[in-house]
């Protein structure tokens, strides 16, 4: 009977060791696909930064003296390579039932984040991403525990209401994007929401057109650009891109009067610094055409512990994954997940040092908000709904001889403002910026747009009179 109670006080003691001992490890289940072709936020990109800012913490005694234990879970279909909502929302409970994380790092991809989110948020659990761009995390009440590290579409639209205040464009836009429902995440659909609802609610009129890959579908876009805008922001693929640009020039006689805006925010048609330049050969002249063509990109951190991270990276991707990486903006995302991470270790630290629990997302995410620090990628700020300030470029044809392409401005996401370049211009095609919303083209309500039939009642009422003068004279002379 003795040995029953040795052993459960024996049991008992040894729940209590592991309870207090768990207590020392901080378990970070990293939720990410595997394809770093498509994604900025694959493992093999973000797993490297991830382990890089653990030791970075280590080295600094953050946490209490705690261990960080990374785990990291693919979120990808292997059939299809491509991130896979259902996959997610299974790897989540899983990790929940059995590994009880204190934090996801992950997912990146929209629908399976939006699908982790509602679950972290239902388990009070913090969740840090520097993916997921769309405008519905902006939700608070439905993701309370989602801190986003990395751009939003959010921001996008802030750079926009920036760059229309700045032209003057107060009355209308239009917004088309590349869009397969229910064939992937739908990256250029969210990419593009943002600045459709900032321009919306500064009550300007907004049109909105989606297209496929076909050239019915370019054909059909064309027109309803004639028809419904002049300030254009298009998002979709490279390719398509030109394909819609060379139709446009040649059904289009008036190019000057627009402003294309390309939302190329990875830069991946400015590896030259000409985005024209895989177009169709047979295009005569694309580079007359571009002159009314922009392209917006995020902005490159270009502080040095920037350029040493994204050495360091390549180097660990090489050697954890045997993926060699070049130099891109898509290391911008893996510089924010590594800043998530400090983000994250500050508030943590903070909580815990306040005899807060180390797993208590709703107390973490409440110390991330509204918050700023040095990181890796620069001045990182967030804003109350713990999103962060976005840094974009805008860049435009500086060189109009070789077609050669500039940044012409930068937006600083933290103070809101388009910083102008000294030495690079925008050359306007007509003098000038165009107008997006010209008299007499969209609408016909004014008066004035009804002038060029006075000339013809005018004719009409001059012929009349001479008549009428003609005849009276003839009628005098007949009856002297």
């Amino acid at each position: 009977m003795w040995r029953v109670g040795v052993r459960c006080w024996l049991f008992m003691g040894l729940c209590s060791c592991v309870a207090r001992c768990s207590g020392k490890n901080v378990t970070v289940a990293v939720m990410l696909p595997d394809n770093h072709h498509k994604y900025a936020w694959a493992q093999p990109r973000v797993l490297p930064a991830l382990r890089m800012a653990q030791e970075d913490l280590a080295r600094r005694g953050l946490l209490l003296g705690r261990t960080v234990i990374l785990r990291n879970f693919s979120t990808e279909n292997p059939a299809v390579g491509l991130c896979a909502e259902s996959r997610a929302q299974v790897v989540a409970v899983d990790v929940k039932m059995n590994l009880r994380p204190d934090v996801f790092f992950g997912p990146g991809c929209v629908y399976p984040l939006a699908s982790v989110g509602r679950f972290a948020s239902h388990w009070r659990l913090p969740l840090f991403t520097a993916g997921g761009s769309a405008f519905g995390f902006d939700n608070q009440d439905e993701y309370s525990t989602i801190v986003r590290s990395g751009p939003s579409t959010t921001k996008l639209g802030e750079f926009a209401i920036a760059l229309h205040a700045y032209f003057n464009w107060t009355s209308r836009a239009m917004v088309t994007w590349y869009d397969l429902r229910l064939v992937d995440d739908r990256p250029h659909y969210f990419l593009a929401e943002g600045i459709y609802v900032a321009l919306k609610e500064q009550n300007i009129t907004m049109e909105a057109q989606p297209y496929q890959n076909d050239h019915k579908y370019y054909r059909e876009l064309i027109s309803f650009i004639r028809e419904h805008g002049r300030i254009i922001y298009i998002c979709g693929p490279l390719d398509s891109f030109l394909m819609i640009m060379k139709l446009f020039q040649s059904e289009i006689k008036d190019p000057e009067n627009y402003a294309i805006f390309y939302l190329d925010v990875f830069a991946e048609s400015l590896s030259q610094r000409r985005p024209w330049l895989n177009a169709d050969p047979d295009w005569a002249d694309p580079i007359q055409f571009f002159k009314s063509v922009f392209v917006i990109t995020y902005r490159p951190p270009d502080n040095p512990e920037y350029q040493a991270f994204q050495k360091e990276l390549h180097a660990r991707t090489y050697q954890e994954f045997g993926v060699h990486l070049e130099p891109s903006l898509m290391d911008l995302i893996a510089g924010s997940f590594y800043d998530g991470f400090l983000l994250y270790a500050m508030a943590l630290q903070e909580t815990l040092a306040d005899g807060g629990a180390q797993n208590d997302g709703i107390n973490i995410t409440m110390r991330t908000a509204n918050r700023s620090f040095w990181g890796v990628t620069g001045m990182v700020t967030t804003d109350e709904k713990n999103a962060r300030d976005t840094d974009l470029s805008l860049w435009a044809m500086t060189n109009q001889e070789t077609g050669e392409y500039g940044v012409v401005a930068n937006y600083n996401g933290s103070t809101k403002d388009l910083v102008w370049s000294q030495t690079e211009r925008i050359t306007w095609p007509s003098g000038g910026p165009p107008l997006d919303n010209p008299p007499c083209v969209f609408s016909s309500d004014d008066p004035s747009c009804n002038d060029d039939q006075l000339p013809v009642l005018g004719i009409v009422a001059v012929g009349s009179g001479l008549a009428l003068i003609i005849f009276g004279i003839s009628s005098f002379l007949i009856y002297r």
